[in-house]
């Protein structure tokens, strides 16, 4: 029955269009190695003009002694070349919170985080960490095997460069689901790495996540339920 389910989520995924209005919930079970270390939730809502992300990080158990719980939100315009994000704002670090205001028609990004305020540059294909995950569901991704992309966390804007490591089926519990993988390429010294799936086939809903440390140590995210609104 399960299954079923989660099939007949795929399917209404698939014939729902970026310009009709939806909402969509994900639950990801978020993993050090074999070690379930808490449950992460993502919310998607858009009216096919605006959207916003609310991405939640909470551990359970002892993790919660050394992660913190995070909270993400972006809020921004829906446009004919995909997502363009207008504020985010993190918060639950011990450092305080961020945010972001993105002035799209000045070219500057307003930059807030400890007490400190920055004007930056604000470049084309730029987002920030809650929407970066769902931007292929609203413009394709790119054909090339590489691409660059800006992004904030709040804190300051970097150029990365991501590529498509290739198509990739993935178990999760909800069902195997073929994917594209695409992660970030690091210079040599770069510890902090950053990798994600998107479904194929299925307006390219981000599935699984995985995060590098500066300690390397590694964390997963993987979707667990997908509830369609």
């Amino acid at each position: 029955m399960r299954r079923i389910a989660f099939c007949l989520s795929l399917a209404l995924i698939c014939l729902a269009s970026p310009a009709q209005a939806a909402r969509i919930e994900l639950t990801f079970e978020i993993l050090f190695g074999d070690i379930k270390l808490g449950e992460g939730r993502d919310v998607l809502e858009h009216d096919g003009t605006r959207y916003s992300v609310v991405s939640v990080s909470e551990p359970q158990g002892l993790a919660a002694l050394f992660i913190n719980d995070i909270r993400r939100e972006s809020r921004g315009l829906v446009t004919a070349n995909g997502l363009r994000p207008e504020r985010f704002e993190e918060s639950g670090r011990k450092d305080g919170s961020r945010n972001a205001r993105f002035d799209w028609a000045a070219g500057t990004l307003v930059l807030s985080s400890a007490g400190q305020v920055q004007t930056v540059k604000l470049p084309p294909n730029t987002f920030d960490q809650a929407s970066l995950p769902y931007a292929f569901m609203f413009a394709p991704p790119p054909t090339g095997e590489s691409f660059q992309v800006n992004v904030t966390d709040g804190r300051r804007l970097t150029q990365y460069r991501y590529r498509l490591v290739g198509r990739e089926r993935i178990k999760t519990a909800v069902g195997e689901i073929d994917t594209l993988h695409f992660e970030k390429v690091r210079d040599p010294d770069d510890k902090r790495g950053f990798e994600f799936w998107v479904a194929i086939d299925r307006q390219h809903l981000p599935v699984r996540l995985r995060y590098s440390d500066k300690n390397s140590r590694v964390f997963d995210s993987v979707v667990t339920r997908i509830k369609i609104q």
